[in-house]
């Protein structure tokens, strides 16, 4: 699914699609004129619709999904508008909070035609400061289901449309809290996981990330080192790092250094996290299996050299008797 990060709000498509449409913000008239995304500029206690067109370019009546979704941080360090997320813990409102109930809507459209998605939006009474991060999440139901019948749902087009609020000017603050450290897998492999929070109504964006986590005898056994990252306002994510050469990690000590810097402030965690035998069975590592083919070829590989260099060496014994 494609992910916007904060210099991509648009609408385009993740991957090449098994259906064919299109899908464009309706602008009101308090956007950004700069902005081809929701970039809104609102007051307390105040609604207004936004509207999203959805043109179905087949021949064929589609079914679309759209769903909205609060802006959040995903474990690889980016701006991510298709998970379902609550508000976090340090947010004094969200965007799904000024959306009510409304976190999913369909509509029909007959083909080569268009239609019009709304949602109502209510802005809290007590001000808000910095930026609220939003989107919605389009795609077709009916492009869905018949992929699912094919098994070919990787090729099904999504679009994300970001919608991003301020109430006012003001300069915010970053923070960026450390949550402590854990030991997990991802799709069978190991994984280093900080846990970290945007704990600000700010973008930090720009983010040049480097991590290096050693283990005994100061050995490192993952080590980081990654630009162009951009954490969402008041978000909180598990930022994942791959080990060295997908190794598992053996029980122990480890100790973090990590260093974050943006274009809005700087952090550096010098920390100790512990492994146990806990918690390597709780990450569920799945150990390669064995490539017996590779094997095999291998061994006849090795067997027709040995042939080779035998026949070799007997000749030059052969020539040398002679001599």
């Amino acid at each position: 699914m494609f992910v916007a990060g904060i210099f991509s709000f648009t609408h385009v498509p993740a991957k090449a699609a098994v259906n064919d449409f299109q899908v464009k913000a309706i602008l009101p008239a308090n956007n950004n004129p700069q902005a081809s995304y929701f970039d809104l500029k609102v007051k307390p206690k105040a609604e207004q619709t936004l509207r999203i067109r959805i043109t179905n370019n087949s021949s064929k009546r589609q079914l679309f999904n759209v769903k909205s979704n609060n802006a959040t941080t995903n474990s690889n360090g980016v701006i991510d508008y298709s998970l379902q997320t609550k508000k976090d813990a340090s947010a004094t409102t969200s965007f799904s909070e000024m959306l009510g109930d409304q976190t999913g809507k369909q509509v029909s459209v007959a083909g080569k035609s268009s239609a019009i998605v709304s949602f109502k939006l209510t802005t809290p009474k007590q001000p808000f400061d910095g930026t609220v991060l939003g989107g919605f999440v389009v795609y077709s139901a009916s492009a869905a289901e018949q992929a699912q019948k094919s098994n070919q749902s990787s090729n099904l087009a999504h679009y994300v449309i970001a919608a991003r609020l301020v109430e006012s000017t003001k300069q915010v603050t970053p923070d960026l809290a450390y949550h402590g450290t854990k030991y997990v897998g991802a799709n069978g492999l190991p994984r280093i996981q900080v846990n970290l929070q945007n704990t600000q109504p700010t973008i930090i964006g720009d983010v040049h990330l480097k991590a290096t986590v050693t283990g005994e005898g100061h050995q490192t056994v993952a080590k980081v080192n990654q630009k162009m990252l951009n954490f969402a306002p008041n978000s909180s994510f598990g930022y994942q790092m791959q080990t060295l050469n997908n190794k598992a990690l053996k029980p122990g000590q480890y100790r973090l250094n990590m260093t974050v810097k943006g274009d809005n402030g700087s952090w550096k965690f010098d920390k100790l996290f512990t492994v146990s035998d806990k918690d390597g069975k709780a990450a569920k590592i799945v150990q390669p299996a064995t490539n017996w083919k590779q094997i095999i070829m291998w061994i006849i590989e090795g067997l027709a050299i040995l042939i080779v260099l035998g026949y070799i060496i007997n000749k030059f014994r052969k020539w040398m008797k002679k001599d």
